[in-house]
C-alpha cells in the first residue's frame, strides 16, 4: 500500500502527511483490496462493516460518529421507479463524512494536531465536526457569501473560521499553506476510500446485486469517483457481474467536468447557481472523472437553474428535503430518461448528498 502521483507516478509511503506530489499533481492511495461478503461485520451498522476493504481498520479509528448505512428508499419520480440513496442523514448532514473520517484519522494517527480545510459548506461543516470529535484543533477557510445556515454549523462546532474572499479557489490556497494539516476532500487521497462505502452499502441493500446506473450531483467529481472505485472493487473481487453506468450532473452556470466530457473548448465564464456546492470552476481531477466515467458507460451532464429548481421542488414533495445540490441528481435523472440514456426498466439509483436544512433560506424563497 503506498500513494502515487496522478501524472508523474512518483510513489510515497503510506504514512506520510502529503496530500500531493512533488511536482503538483493530487496522488492516489495503491491499494490491493481482496474482499468478498464473508468479510462483512454483520454486528456494525456502519460503514465500518467493510473495513476489510479499507486502509484501515475500525479499530485504529478514534473519530467516529459510526457514519454510513444511510437507507436506501424506493419512489416513483416523475413517473418511474428509482431508489434513492439518503446521504443527507449522514451525521453531519452530507456524504462528506465518509471522506473526513478517513482523512481526519489518517491525520491525527499519524502525528496531524491541526486541521485545515477549505469548502463551500458541507466538506467544511464534516471537518469540523470531526475535529470537535477528536480533539483537533480546526482551521477553516470558507468563500465569502456562503450559505448562513452552513456557516452557523461550522462555527457551531468550534472551528476557527475565515472567510476569503473572490473565487472558490482563493479559500483552497489559504488552507494549503498548512500543509501537513491539510484535509481538503478535493485532494487528500484518503477521501475517495471513505467514499466508496456508498457503492458498498448499495450493493448490500439491493441484495448483493449492483444497480444499472448511479446518478450523483458534481463539483469536483468526488462521489462519483468514490462510488465507481466501490463498485469497480466489488467487479474485480467477483461480487458483481457488472460495474454500474455512473453519472455526474453539474449545474450549466458552473459545469467545467461536463463541458471536458463534451469535448466543449469554448471558454468557460460561471455565473453564480443555487447548487453553490457543485460551484467550482478549477476541478483538479476533471481528466480522470472524464475518463472513468466514459469508461463505464456513464456520462457528465448538465442542469440549469429552472431544472435544478423544478427537481427541487419535486424531491421535497416526495418528502425529500435536499438542499440545491443533492437536486442536481433528481434534475440529471430526468434529463437522462428523456434522451433515452435511461430506460424506465434500469435499476437506478439517485445519490442525495446533502441536506435541506442547512440551506432553509434559499428553499425558502425558492419554493
Amino acid at each position: 500500500m503506498h500513494f502515487e502521483c496522478s501524472t508523474c507516478l512518483k510513489t510515497y509511503n503510506y504514512g506520510e502527511l502529503i496530500w500531493k506530489c512533488q511536482c503538483g499533481s493530487y496522488i492516489n492511495l495503491k491499494h490491493d483490496v481482496k474482499f468478498n461478503r464473508n468479510d462483512i461485520k454483520t454486528n456494525r451498522f456502519n460503514m465500518w462493516r467493510y473495513d476489510s476493504a479499507l486502509p484501515f481498520k475500525y479499530e485504529e479509528v478514534t473519530a467516529s460518529f459510526d457514519e454510513g448505512m444511510t437507507p436506501l428508499v424506493g419512489t416513483v419520480f416523475n413517473g418511474h421507479a428509482v431508489k434513492v440513496k439518503l446521504e443527507y442523514l449522514m451525521p453531519t448532514g452530507s456524504f462528506k463524512d465518509r471522506g473526513t473520517v478517513m482523512t481526519i484519522n489518517y491525520l491525527k494517527n499519524h502525528g496531524t494536531k491541526l486541521i485545515t480545510s477549505d469548502s463551500s459548506g458541507n466538506a467544511a461543516a464534516s471537518a469540523a465536526a470531526y475535529c470537535a470529535l477528536s480533539g483537533l484543533k480546526g482551521r477553516i477557510f470558507v468563500p465569502s457569501g456562503n450559505s448562513p445556515g452552513k456557516l452557523a454549523q461550522i462555527t457551531a462546532y468550534g472551528a476557527e473560521v475565515t472567510l476569503v474572499e473572490g473565487p472558490r479557489e482563493n479559500a483552497a490556497k489559504a488552507a494549503q499553506a498548512y500543509e501537513d494539516s491539510y484535509a481538503g476532500h478535493n485532494w487528500h487521497p484518503m477521501c475517495w476510500q471513505g467514499i466508496k462505502t456508498i457503492a458498498y452499502e448499495i450493493w448490500e441493500q439491493q441484495g448483493f446485486k449492483s444497480p444499472d446506473c448511479v446518478i450523483t450531483p458534481c463539483g469536483s467529481g468526488s462521489s462519483a469517483l468514490g462510488i465507481l472505485s466501490g463498485f469497480t472493487e466489488l467487479f474485480n473481487n467477483g461480487e458483481i457481474a457488472k460495474i454500474p453506468r455512473v453519472y455526474a450532473v453539474q449545474p450549466e452556470n458552473c459545469n467545467p467536468i461536463a463541458r471536458a466530457f463534451a469535448k466543449d473548448t469554448s471558454e468557460l465564464k460561471p455565473e453564480p447557481t443555487i447548487a453553490e456546492g457543485a460551484s467550482i470552476v478549477y476541478p483538479v481531477k476533471t481528466k480522470e472523472v472524464v475518463e472513468k466515467l466514459s469508461s463505464c458507460g456513464g456520462a457528465v451532464i448538465s442542469a440549469t437553474e429552472d431544472e435544478i429548481k423544478n427537481s427541487l421542488k419535486a424531491a421535497c414533495s416526495h418528502g425529500f428535503y435536499i438542499e440545491p445540490t443533492s437536486a442536481l441528481a433528481f434534475a440529471g435523472f430526468e434529463k437522462l430518461i428523456s434522451q433515452g440514456l435511461i430506460k424506465e426498466t434500469d435499476n437506478t439509483v439517485i445519490i442525495a448528498s446533502g441536506n435541506g436544512l442547512k440551506a432553509g433560506n434559499t428553499i425558502s424563497k425558492l419554493l
